[in-house]
């Protein structure tokens, strides 16, 4: 008996740890999620570097421009800018999703952002009128391994074709959009099933000590 009681440890374990993960990219009824967009608003300025996106777990390698861009909505991602002479030698379109891990994390000719962008600005009530957030960034330096970009402003796209604009005072802190009455987000779902679960395991504990 005492197996099948470690058995069922066991497997509720693996629920549990596989349940937020599952979770994460459904979205509730009712709801609707904001990404971000991105765009670098004086790439132009620095013609001798050629800027990569690398994230997880996507993109691997992306090019940017002054074109706006996104990413999937649970990736985390960085900016690297690369010399250009340095770009075409190492070729770094030939390499495997590792080798370009290491040479854009490692190599002393790459420098890195001080900035961890995120996919998903929030979850909103699919009536509220948001519908974008595009986060625009300046390049301040490129100075050897350090590559400084800063958040300026945050535009706001509502589905009546206005915009809000913010300005960022906090680098790690989004402005709010303008409230417009939505909806928090409903967790009920995400709270269920570990209580459940719980109470599965706890009620089969009991009626095991109630049979000896």
């Amino acid at each position: 008996m005492k197996s099948r009681f470690y058995f069922l440890m066991a497997l509720l374990s693996v629920f549990l740890f596989l349940t937020p993960v599952a979770f994460a990219d459904v979205i509730e009824p009712g709801q609707k999620v904001i990404t971000y967009d991105y765009k670098l608003t004086n790439i132009d300025n620095f013609p001798d570097f050629v800027f990569i996106l690398h994230g997880s777990p996507n993109p691997s390698l992306e090019i940017l421009n002054s074109s706006v861009f996104n990413f999937y909505k649970l990736s985390t991602c960085s900016i690297y800018a690369v010399p250009k002479t340095v770009f075409n030698n190492v070729q770094i379109d030939k390499m495997n999703e590792s080798q370009v891990e290491e040479f854009l994390n490692n190599d002393s000719r790459v420098a890195r952002s001080n900035l961890e962008l995120d996919g998903i600005y929030k979850t909103v009530s699919s009536n509220d009128p948001l519908n974008s957030a595009l986060v625009l960034l300046e390049i301040k330096s490129i100075n050897d391994t350090h590559l400084y970009i800063q958040k300026t402003r945050v535009i706001y796209g509502y589905s009546d074709g206005k915009n809000d604009e913010k300005t960022f005072i906090v680098q790690n802190e989004t402005p709010e959009h303008s409230d417009n009455g939505s909806a928090p987000v409903n967790y009920i779902y995400y709270l269920l099933l570990p209580i459940l679960a719980i109470i599965i395991v706890s009620a089969y504990i009991i009626h095991r000590k109630r049979s000896k």
